[in-house]
């Protein structure tokens, strides 16, 4: 146990190194997702066979080590480091590209930036492999709807966010972030009272997942029949 553990101490020591000494040489590569995706140079694929080799000796296998790289880079995308997250994900993905949970990430870190089509294109790798994940799925039907409200509000854009939302209760019907998706889709369609309806099911399975700045939106065309949420609510929880 205390050779693995140490044998993973310099694996995380040398990615860490590695990354800063790039990062001062303009690799931005790193933080693209699957490495910008090119052809990589000699060098670089000698790097990276020596980090799989390394790799190869420390784990069982190389999805196990590939769900170690995950889980580091979680860790540092909660703590805010969204670059140094994202290297840990290209480092998860290079040790296994059928890693599901690699896409997902590289999808979540695109809509964070606001490039949701380019998550949309990850999601759908993801969704390849896992195609009834119903997490997943919510987490699409949200990038197509941000995609419409923050472009030219085609209902073509609302129909397919609402075919997603479909696939997604249907996975799992207490998916409180898809509920809360399904009650954008109708404030969008200028269908208020279902809006309410679904926001209503989401909150009481999850209240965490949903914005504020919506139910103050929503408050303000119409009232909540449930009288559950008023203005000053709303106003009093996003201060």
């Amino acid at each position: 146990m205390r050779r693995l553990l140490f044998a993973l101490t310099v694996i995380l020591f040398a990615t860490s190194a590695g990354f800063a000494q790039e990062q001062q040489t303009d690799q931005s590569h790193l933080v693209l997702p699957m490495f910008g995706n090119k052809t990589k140079t000699e060098a670089q694929q000698q790097k990276d066979e020596k980090f799989l080799t390394s790799c190869d000796k420390s784990f069982t296998n190389r999805q196990e080590a590939s769900q170690f790289f995950m889980e580091r880079g979680w860790e540092y995308f909660n703590e805010g480091q969204v670059d140094t997250a994202m290297y840990r994900f290209n480092l998860a993905w290079l040790l296994n590209p059928n890693n599901m949970d690699t896409y997902w990430a590289f999808g979540l870190i695109s809509a964070s930036k606001d490039n949701n089509k380019e998550a949309l294109t990850y999601y759908e790798k993801a969704k390849a492999i896992d195609p009834k994940n119903s997490m997943l799925l919510s987490d699409m039907a949200s990038a197509q709807l941000a995609i419409y409200k923050n472009g030219k509000k085609k209902k073509k854009e609302l129909k397919k966010a609402t075919a997603l939302l479909d696939e997604s209760i249907a996975a799992n019907a207490q998916n409180a972030y898809a509920l809360y998706n399904y009650s954008l889709v109708r404030f969008y369609e200028k269908k208020y009272p279902e809006a309410w309806d679904y926001l209503h099911k989401s909150r009481i399975l999850n209240m965490s997942v949903i914005d504020y700045t919506y139910i103050s939106e929503l408050v303000e065309i119409m009232p909540d029949p449930q009288g559950f949420f008023r203005s000053s609510d709303a106003v009093a929880e996003q201060e």
